[in-house]
């Protein structure tokens, strides 16, 4: 840019000088904790699998109009129905959320399944042993974050979650001053400022699908085959 001599926008120059100190910053750790990535990892599995539970419930006992319910069938789909709108009335967006903001939606997941009707709904449908590592889970998260002892949250996870808002910051200043897709300048500004954090982000998608597909073919070739 600097060869083509072209001059960033106040508001995204702030925000690439923001990127940049919140990139030094995290450097000057010498690394990320990885260790609270992965209990983030856990956590967001645990969430989404209690997820696809209750929702796999209510797809079991979905065109009722078609084949009337059972007494019993009726009762299990109330209690999941029950369940997933008092503990995840919108559903795991919030996953996708920083730590200490997904932290705070985790809390009031755990109290809404220590509510009587949601309790008794979760014994019914056989989920307690779900629930409990749902709560050991969050304890875990809430350890780390230093929210739930008396201690300063980790460094490492308020300078990652710094450099994610700044990135955010020029994200937003990138595309509102550079929208223009006719004209070149601007798609080569957009790319040369926000490329390498999307290709890094992307490699990470690719990298999670390809270790699920090996996870997903280690598991079909040790299973039995059926006996004919």
């Amino acid at each position: 840019m600097k060869a083509k001599k072209i001059k960033l926008a106040a508001k995204v120059d702030a925000a690439v000088q923001s990127v940049i100190a919140s990139t030094e910053a995290l450097e000057a750790l010498g690394s990320l904790d990885a260790t609270m990535v992965e209990i983030d990892r856990g956590t967001d599995r645990c969430i989404g699998g209690f997820s696809s539970q209750l929702a796999s419930i209510e797809r079991t006992f979905d065109h009722d109009d078609i084949l009337p319910l059972t007494d019993d069938e009726a009762a299990r789909r109330r209690d999941a129905l029950l369940v997933r709108s008092e503990v995840l009335s919108s559903g795991t967006d919030f996953l996708r959320l920083v730590y200490s903001q997904q932290w705070v939606r985790m809390s009031a997941m755990i109290k809404a399944l220590d509510g009587k009707e949601v309790k008794a709904a979760v014994e019914r449908l056989g989920l307690s042993a779900e629930v409990g590592r749902l709560q050991r889970w969050t304890e875990l998260y809430g350890k780390k974050l230093g929210v739930t002892e008396a201690k300063a949250a980790d460094p490492a996870i308020k300078a990652l979650e710094a450099w994610h808002e700044a990135y955010g910051t020029l994200l937003v200043q990138a595309y509102a001053e550079y929208d223009d897709d006719k004209d070149e300048t601007h798609a080569l500004l957009r790319d040369r400022l926000l490329s390498p954090y999307e290709g890094v982000a992307e490699e990470e998608r690719r990298a999670d699908q390809r270790a699920r597909a090996a996870s997903a073919r280690k598991k079909t070739e040790a299973e039995p085959e059926p006996i004919a």
